[in-house]
């Protein structure tokens, strides 16, 4: 086994662990009500380093960042009206919610940054899995390959997080943000996956031919990324609650959100179906492959904690520390699921 190969391997762990962090990062800012922390994008307040209190802003600091978020807007408008989705273009330009600006506050300010931080240590992380993978080629393009579609899915990760800042955090492109973030992490795990596999012994497993549990693991995948897919409008529909009813009411918010919680809520049980089947097909001759072995128990542990998560912030009124929690533990889900299926997958090839 080459220095490369084992150099990329580490690195390419440590960029997907990283990324799954910052996942959980964007969680907590969206549960603390800091998205709009900073309002310019890439700076915060117009600098490298954000202000610690209001009397470091000048007077009409709040109309300033709204007409650059404005003047901005209209760009974006423009080019989803050349791509034909004219509806959001009219959207961005005409709702009001979207020029809306929140007073300075410290705490979402730093939260916000701290954030943008992490995106940068994990884009640096990104790139330098990136450079090496490039003496791999010869070994296996297909880590190159993968390797550089996450490096420009975190460059378009990156103009998305500007136009969730200009938009003042509109739904759909936090949707779409999130989605990007999942497919990044399905780039960076299959590289890995790939770099660990390479050349290694499995003329036993080759009679075995798991093609019907590769495809099962393929249809667990994506029931879970739509079930975070769900999560991630859920979210927007306490933001909404939580700005009309107040913090004091609640006990109230649950009971006045819209159909989409009652589909997340009932999703969950073709999720916990699928996923519990999937490992009982598995067990077995498969779970004598070690790693399928613990990444399914992994996986199932996970499934219960996300339950339980999900049954407290119900029945306790959704504690606040448990949102990122439980965005992250879906996200872990989903990187299981996605994670077992390469497993099947390059073990048979």
């Amino acid at each position: 086994m080459t220095n490369e190969l084992l150099r990329f391997r580490r690195w390419g762990l440590a960029t997907t662990i990283a990324t799954i962090f910052l996942i959980w990062v964007g969680g907590w800012v969206r549960s603390t009500g800091s998205g709009m922390g900073c309002p310019d994008w890439p700076k915060c307040f117009g600098v490298l380093v954000p202000p610690t209190s209001e009397s470091e802003l000048p007077a009409d600091y709040l109309q300033h960042y709204t007409d650059l978020r404005k003047k901005k807007n209209e760009r974006v408008a423009k080019m989803l009206n050349r791509l034909g989705m004219s509806e959001t273009a009219n959207r961005i330009l005409n709702d009001p919610s979207v020029s809306e600006h929140e007073p300075f506050n410290a705490y979402k300010t730093w939260t916000e940054y701290i954030n943008r931080l992490v995106g940068v240590a994990v884009g640096l992380l990104i790139f330098l899995t990136l450079l090496f993978s490039i003496p791999l080629r010869k070994v296996d393009k297909r880590i190159f390959w993968l390797s550089l579609a996450g490096f420009i899915c975190v460059g378009f990760e990156g103009w998305l997080g500007s136009l969730v800042v200009s938009t003042n955090l509109m739904p759909s492109f936090i949707t779409v943000h999130m989605v990007v973030a999942m497919l990044l992490l399905v780039f960076l795990i299959s590289a890995v996956l790939i770099a660990y596999t390479h050349k290694s012994s499995v003329s036993d497993l080759l009679t075995l031919k798991p093609m019907g549990l590769i495809w099962g693991g393929v249809g667990v995948s994506v029931l879970v990324l739509i079930q975070v897919i769900i999560g991630t409008q859920v979210r927007e529909s306490v933001d909404l609650v939580s700005a009309a009813l107040g913090e004091e009411n609640r006990h109230e918010w649950i009971p006045n959100l819209d159909s989409i919680y009652r589909t997340h809520r009932t999703f969950y049980y073709i999720v916990t179906a699928a996923i519990m089947y999937w490992v009982w097909l598995l067990r077995g001759r498969f779970f004598k492959i070690a790693s399928i072995k613990w990444f399914s128990t992994a996986l199932l542990a996970v499934l219960i904690a996300e339950i339980l998560m999900g049954l407290t912030m119900h029945y306790y009124n959704i504690p606040p520390f448990l949102q990122p929690l439980h965005l992250l533990f879906g996200t872990l889900l989903f990187a299981g699921a996605y994670t077992v299926t390469g497993i099947l997958y390059l073990k048979k090839n």
